[in-house]
């Protein structure tokens, strides 16, 4: 490991702290909180950090090859510094972010190797400690959280999507005749055939212009999702999503008892679960998965003006995201080893 740091532990106010040197400089002593390399009986309290460290916005960053996960030191850092945990700040500058990082390899939790921070070791190929095993859960519980994050929003939209098919289901039942009387009913308000103009009419009869002109347009709009099958296509992407849902929702119960079961395989000292050993091997496509997934053009669409929603052809909208969601789940369950 390439040491930039010497350390010395200090109680301060009842409070431990580990003050950093920095080797051959004459900088100024660094303090960090001493106490992230504590552990319990169900956790270690840097598990928090590598979460941090490991979110969807970083998670894309780490490569893992069979088994061996990490990610740039100078990108953890940035994703460490001024990151909070339960509403408190871990540390305030990316130098004191540093200072944690090598902290944590000096404590045996991670390791440093030249530029790249090694959070994960594959448990194939050697025995992993009660550390190594709880990072692994770290990403686990990352991945977790990164789903549940995902199905929030996939489900918020299929809600939306399903939303505007009830309604244009139940507005198309008779728009073609109400579309009719509309006209009829504009034409009636001028003197003779045709629709009138409006700077002719009294005010009264102005705003009723106004009013059914509205009204009619909208009565276009949906006579145009008519014809343009809107809503079948609208339907059958909101069929896929939620059939996606499902088996996405599957696939993080299977990373549940993943979690669990390593937390207990490093509490006793064990082996790495078997029943795991496919996330392992999936991580990686995984979390680039979910990290391409932070985006999406479902959450723009909440718009009840069917013109724009048809116009910018919102139907193949709701398939891409049937389509994105499928294609995560497959991964999902890929890395929780359903075979299909």
């Amino acid at each position: 490991m390439t040491r930039k740091y010497s350390f010395e532990t200090k109680t301060i106010n009842g409070q431990q702290f580990v003050i950093a040197e920095g080797r051959g400089q004459s900088s100024e002593p660094i303090r960090v909180r001493a106490d992230w390399i504590e552990s319990d009986d169900m956790e270690g309290k840097w598990e928090d950090l590598i979460k941090q460290i490991v979110q969807p916005e970083n998670i894309d960053q780490i490569d893992i090859d069979e088994g061996h996960g990490g990610i740039n030191r100078r990108e953890a850092v940035e994703a460490l510094a001024g990151a909070a945990v339960d509403g408190e700040t871990i540390v305030s500058s990316e130098q004191q972010a540093d200072v944690l990082v090598e902290y944590l390899a000096d404590e045996d939790i991670v390791d440093i190797e030249g530029e790249e921070l090694v959070l994960f070791r594959d448990p194939d190929e050697e025995s992993l400690n009660s550390a190594a095993l709880m990072n692994w859960a770290a990403l686990m519980s990352a991945v977790i959280e990164s789903i549940d994050e995902h199905l929030e929003r996939v489900e918020d939209a299929k809600e939306r999507f399903q939303e505007t098919v009830d309604t244009l289901e139940v507005e198309q039942q008779d728009s073609e005749e109400r579309l009719s009387k509309t006209a009829q009913r504009i034409q009636n308000l001028g003197p003779g055939q045709g629709v009138p103009d409006p700077d002719t009419l009294s005010d009264d009869d102005r705003q009723e212009y106004t009013q059914l002109k509205e009204h009619y347009l909208y009565l276009q709009d949906i006579e145009k999702a008519k014809s343009e099958n809107f809503v079948e296509n609208v339907s059958a992407g909101v069929d896929q999503i939620g059939m996606a849902i499902e088996r996405l929702e599957a696939a993080r119960e299977a990373y549940d008892m993943f979690h669990s079961n390593t937390r207990k395989a490093a509490l006793k000292s064990s082996v790495f679960p078997e029943e795991a050993l496919e996330f392992v091997d999936n991580a990686g496509s995984l979390i680039n998965e979910l990290a391409g997934q932070e985006e999406s053009q479902a959450d723009d669409v909440a718009d009840d003006d069917f013109a724009e929603m048809i116009e910018e052809n919102h139907g193949e909208v709701v398939q891409e995201q049937a389509a994105e969601t499928e294609n995560l789940a497959e991964t999902a369950e890929e890395a929780a080893g359903f075979k299909r």
